[in-house]
Order: C-alpha cells, then structure tokens, then sequence
C-alpha cells in the first residue's frame, strides 16, 4: 500500500493537461458585442455622410426616373446585369422587371461614379437626340402596365396634357397613334420596346457605311471624338474607320466600332424612316 507520501496533491491535479481559461466567456461577449456596436455605428456614420454628399452634390443630383431612361439605351450597367447588387441601383427592381420602385421614382438614385459620369455624359450629349417613333394607344396602355412610374399617381410632375390623355386612354382606339405624349415619356416607351420585343433584331442588325453616314450627320455628337475615351471594352475603335477615311458606303461596319447605345440609336433612326 502506498504511503500518504506517495499520493499527489489535489492543487497539482488537472483534466488532461488543461488549465483554467483566464478570459471568460462572457468577456469574449462582451468584446464580440462591442466590435459589432463599432462596425454598425461606422457604417451609419458612413452611410449618414453619403446621403449629406448626395444631398449637396450636384454631380448626385439625378433621380431613378432620370436615370432609367439612361438605362433603356445602355442595358450593361442596369442592376439586373452587374455581379454584385448590394448598394448598386437599390431604388430599381432587378428579379422581375428592370424598372424603377414606383415610390422610390423621384428619389436620388444610388449609382458608383463612373456610372453616374457615364449618365451625364449621355444626357448632356445624346439624350435629346433620342428618336422617336410612332407609338399607338393599345401599345402604350400595355407600356403603363409594365412601366408603371409613367403613371400620374407616381409622377407627380406630369403635364395636365398627359393626365387628360391618360384618363381617356382607356378609350381611345388601339390604332390611335399618340403625338402628343411628353418627350421623356416617348424616350422610355422607345427603350421599353426595344428591350423587350427588339433585342434579338437590334444584335442581328449589321449596318452599312450607307445607313451609318446619314444617321452621324442628323445626329453628330454620336461622332468618335465624343466617344473615343468611353468605349474601350464595348467598341475598342468606335467609328474609326468613318472618322479618317472614306469606306465603301455598302460595305459592312465592323462590330468593335459599335457600342450598344450607337446600335440602339441607329435601329431607332432606321425603323423612324420606314414609319414603324
């Protein structure tokens, strides 16, 4: 039998080596729960001196529905079409339409600058070069229904002209062409049409020298010296061809000369001529 002697003293006994915790749980609570506190009252912080930014930048000063007429003409940059959403166009929807939050038109829209340069770039130079055509009643009721922000009850700025048309319009007869609609109301109706019934005829389209001169001197700031600096990933040489020399009018424009926005543009130009 062992001796007292022999036994060892409880203070030396341990679980497996292990020693007592010297931080508590709740002390890696505690330091848990106050770095969320500081992440969250930085991102309020930050998010507080975004909306003053906003409030007082005139280069911010462009609401959603301002800003999906830009979108009509230049799908890449709309939020449906960009890998990550968070923060990026929240005021449009995105799953099934592509259109402005109807409560959220007239709000600032929330864009990354590059794209808000982008925007005013276009609408500086282009915007009111948009080209209409003809729009009937049945297409434009079909229109309201899908873009609904058109709609008197969302646009509080609308002309009383267009609100008397809108009252009557469910009346009017389908074939009823519409000319006296508001100039950014046609805009989007045009962008709305070739998005969803256009798309496959505006990428097969394959332009002439011949259609693409006639277009150019009708609506000059598409010209490459406006362009050249914006359209190295969609046309690496916009109109180069055009601009320093003098192509056969019935050979093809190659595809890198053409952005997404010219294409549009230059369908809209030719559908006009036909009277469609």
């Amino acid at each position: 039998m062992a001796s007292n002697e022999d036994e060892i003293p409880d203070s030396e006994l341990g679980s497996n080596g292990s020693k007592k915790d010297p931080f508590p749980f709740w002390i890696w609570l505690f330091f848990t729960a106050l770095l969320i506190g500081l992440f969250s009252m930085a991102q309020s912080w930050m998010e507080d001196r975004l909306s003053k930014f906003h409030a007082a930048s005139p280069f911010s000063q462009v609401t959603n529905r301002e800003f999906s007429l830009f979108l009509w003409e230049n799908p890449q940059f709309m939020r449906i079409n960009v890998s990550s959403k968070h923060a990026y166009l929240p005021g449009f929807q995105y799953l099934d339409k592509v259109t402005p939050i109807p409560d959220n038109a007239e709000e600032l829209v929330q864009a990354p600058p590059y794209v808000l340069f982008h925007y005013h770039t276009w609408e500086r130079l282009i915007s009111s070069e948009s080209v209409v055509r003809p729009i009937k009643a049945a297409a434009f009721r079909e229109f309201l229904r899908q873009v609904p922000e058109w709609l008197p009850k969302w646009w509080h700025d609308a002309p009383e002209g267009y609100v008397k048309l809108i009252r009557e319009l469910p009346s009017l007869p389908d074939d009823q062409l519409l000319e006296d609609l508001p100039f950014v109301v046609k805009q989007s109706f045009i962008g709305w049409k070739n998005y969803f019934f256009e798309g496959d005829a505006i990428n097969a389209m394959t332009p002439t020298y011949g259609q693409l001169e006639p277009f150019l001197t009708t609506h000059p700031h598409y010209a490459r010296n406006y362009w050249r600096n914006l359209t190295e990933d969609s046309a690496p040489n916009y109109l180069k061809t055009i601009t320093y020399g003098h192509p056969d009018p019935d050979s093809i424009v190659p595809k890198d000369e053409i952005t997404p926005f010219l294409r549009v543009a230059l369908f809209n130009f030719l559908e006009a001529k036909q009277g469609r």
